[in-house]
C-alpha cells in the first residue's frame, strides 16, 4: 500500500489485542528470523515460576533441578530509589519461604505487572534481579552479577520496562491518546489521518531505564526485546524494529 496501514488508537493496555500483538511479533521472529540463537545449556542460577493459565503460581525454583523448559524472559527494570517504600527482594531471611511460595498479594505494582504479561504471553519463567539474585547482607549478588551476561543473552525475550518509575509505579496503565482526524463518505469504511507516534529513539533508548550503563548491557545482549514505554510497546530484533502502531524500522 502506499500508506501505512494501521491503528488510529492503540489497544488498551490489558487488553487480548494488548497482548495479541506481542505474541505475534514473537511468532513471526521464531518462524522468519534467525534471532533465537543457540542454547548453550547455561542457565540462570534462580528462575521466577509464574506457573500456567490454568495453574499460576509463583515462587522461586533453582534452575538445575525443577525447570521444564529452557525457556524464560528476562527482565530490565527501574528499582526507584527505595526512600519511600521498601524493594520486594529475596534475602537471606526470606528465600526459604519463597522457594515454597511468593505472596503474589504482596507484590508491587511493577512486579506484578511483569508477573501478568509473562503469563499472558504463555512463558512459565522468568529472571528477575530483586528476586533471583539474593540481596542484601549474606546475599549472592557479586557472584550472581558475573552471570548476568548469560542471563540476558539466553532469554527468550527481554522486557524493558521502560514506563516504569520504580516498583511500585507499574506500566500496565493508560496510554496517551494519539491525535487523529476521521474522514468517511456516504457508507464507505471510514479512514484516519493520524499523528506519527512511532519515536524508538525517544521512547525507548532516551529512555531513564536506558540511559544507565546495565541497560546498554543488556540491550546488546538480547536477542530480542519488548519494550514497554509511555507511548506505545516496541519490538526489537535482529531483523529491526516494529511498532505497536504496525509499521517497522528496518535497520
Amino acid at each position: 500500500m502506499p500508506i501505512q496501514i494501521g491503528f488510529p488508537e492503540l489497544p488498551p493496555s490489558e487488553s487480548d489485542a494488548f497482548f495479541y500483538i506481542l505474541k505475534l511479533w514473537l511468532e513471526d521472529c521464531d518462524t522468519n528470523h534467525d534471532c533465537r540463537g543457540v542454547f548453550t545449556g547455561i542457565m540462570p542460577t534462580r528462575l521466577v515460576d509464574v506457573g500456567t493459565a490454568g495453574h499460576p503460581t509463583l515462587r522461586l525454583i533453582e534452575s538445575h533441578a525443577e525447570v521444564a523448559s529452557s525457556k524464560y524472559i528476562a527482565i530490565s527494570h527501574p528499582w526507584g530509589d527505595g526512600r519511600d517504600r521498601p524493594f520486594f527482594t529475596t534475602t537471606s531471611e526470606n528465600v526459604k519461604a519463597f522457594r515454597y511460595a511468593i505472596p503474589e498479594h504482596q507484590l508491587p505494582m511493577t512486579l506484578a505487572d511483569i508477573v501478568y504479561c509473562t503469563r499472558k504471553l504463555g512463558i512459565q519463567y522468568l529472571w528477575i534481579d530483586c528476586l533471583c539474585i539474593i540481596q542484601g547482607k549474606d546475599g549472592d549478588f557479586a557472584q550472581e552479577a558475573k552471570k548476568m551476561e548469560s542471563a540476558f543473552s539466553g532469554a527468550y525475550c527481554v522486557f524493558s520496562v521502560d514506563r516504569a518509575t520504580d516498583h511500585h509505579s507499574g506500566f500496565l496503565r493508560p496510554r496517551p491518546r494519539p491525535n487523529y482526524v476521521t474522514f468517511q463518505r456516504g457508507s464507505e469504511e471510514p479512514f484516519h489521518v493520524c499523528e506519527i507516534i512511532d519515536n524508538f529513539a525517544e521512547d525507548a533508548l532516551n529512555s531513564p531505564l536506558n540511559r544507565r550503563a546495565w541497560s546498554l548491557q543488556q540491550r546488546a545482549l538480547a536477542r530480542r526485546t519488548i519494550y514497554f514505554t509511555e507511548n506505545q510497546n516496541y519490538f526489537e530484533c535482529g531483523e529491526g524494529i516494529r511498532c505497536e502502531t504496525l509499521s517497522k524500522m528496518h535497520r
